[in-house]
């Protein structure tokens, strides 16, 4: 089974949100539901405002209510992973720490459909 990744990457404040939002909520809507997997790519995330957490929110409760399998990859900068641990949401992310991690939780099989 395919893996798509949906990548966020720098400065997710209210303006980065507002220009991606429609895109990124477009391509989470694409997924297939029961039978999508999905990796939320955190990785470059340099900062994380109140509307950043707010369409991983809205992407979370998308993906639970189709019953989408993700996980999310961790953000390398400390204050943003800080942010998300603080506001609860690394257990309901799915946070893993690596690309190996996100396979291993689905269960090895999995084939990168590529970023998007």
């Amino acid at each position: 089974m395919t893996v798509q990744t949906l990548k966020l990457e720098g400065r997710l404040d209210t303006s980065a949100v507002a220009r991606i939002e429609t895109g990124f909520a477009a391509k989470a809507g694409a997924v297939s539901s029961q039978r999508g997997r999905v990796i939320i790519d955190l990785q470059d995330v340099t900062y994380l405002s109140s509307m950043g957490i707010r369409l991983l929110v809205s992407t979370l409760r998308q993906f639970r209510q189709r019953e989408v399998t993700f996980v999310t990859l961790a953000p390398r900068e400390g204050m943003v992973r800080e942010l998300l641990q603080m506001a609860s949401l690394t257990e309901h992310l799915n946070m893993v720490d690596s690309a190996a991690a996100a396979e291993t939780a689905f269960g090895g099989n999995s084939e990168p459909a590529g970023p998007s």
